[in-house]
């Protein structure tokens, strides 16, 4: 396992273009896209098998995708005047440097720059990545992990999953809209995953997500020395930190909570 003393290296900007070479919708809730990165020999892996990039998109139908370039003076930037893409993070499913293919899992919804791409997205289309960036790092001596998200983590913990080593444990704990968005992770780890189908609106429920109450009923911890890694809803993650932190007294130096959304507003 990695360390959160790892020394990491400088992040090296760069920006690659990406042919989509296949759509698949892997549950209704999620889609899969195939990506060819043109010049991959070029990009940097980070090693976390939560790393991101950010895909950009055409600004409009009309106007190509277009990337900074880097300049005589050793500056990134549009010289020509190309118009800025919008741009959205999303993880790294899987990455092929051999064969220069990246796979991005999106969760389909209506609304927002990525997910209305991702559900009219074809062979043939063009998008725009840099090079990723990742911060999953349990401490070298964690006996176990407990991962907490809902679906817009489960990419990161799909892949953490498969990247486990023999005799490493992982407890996992996912929210998802429905039980037809259970998705077959296998792993070479000692894994248990429980599924929950509270994720989305619903008469009864308060607010689009029930992860802390997921949190709350997770009343005791193993022994021994662990980590914890919450991802959703940036106000829903803390709030299941604050419980393992507070209630049941888990070392905040070894909880990573993160925010991949906040309900009300658009991801940037």
């Amino acid at each position: 396992m990695m360390s959160h003393d790892h020394d990491h290296e400088p992040y090296v900007e760069d920006y690659f273009f990406c042919e989509v070479t296949a759509v698949t919708r892997l549950t209704p809730s999620m889609i899969r896209v195939t990506l060819q990165v043109e010049g991959g020999d070029r990009l940097i892996a980070t090693g976390h098998p939560d790393e991101w990039v950010r895909l950009a998109f055409r600004p409009d139908a009309d106007t190509p995708v277009t990337l900074p370039v880097l300049m005589e003076n050793g500056e990134w930037g549009r010289p020509d005047g190309s118009q800025h893409c919008p741009n959205r993070p999303y993880t790294v499913r899987r990455w092929d440097a051999d064969r220069c293919e990246m796979l991005i899992d999106l969760v389909a919804h209506e609304g927002g720059v990525a997910a209305s791409w991702a559900m009219d997205a074809k062979v043939g289309d063009v998008v725009g990545i840099c090079n990723p960036e990742g911060r999953f790092e349990p401490p070298q001596d964690a006996a176990w992990m407990l991962l907490v998200t809902d679906i817009t983590g489960l990419p990161a913990v799909g892949r953490v999953l498969e990247e486990l080593g023999q005799g490493q444990r992982a407890i996992v704990h996912v929210e998802i809209p429905s039980v037809t968005d259970r998705q077959q992770i296998d792993s070479a780890g000692d894994m248990s995953i429980t599924w929950y189908e509270t994720h989305g609106r619903c008469e009864g429920r308060d607010g689009y997500t029930q992860l802390p109450q997921i949190a709350r009923s997770i009343e005791t911890l193993p022994e021994g020395p662990g980590y914890i890694y919450i991802a959703g809803e940036a106000r829903a993650a803390s709030a299941c930190r604050k419980h393992f932190r507070d209630r049941l007294g888990f070392d905040k130096t070894r909880i990573d909570a993160i925010g991949y959304w906040i309900e009300g507003q658009a991801r940037v």
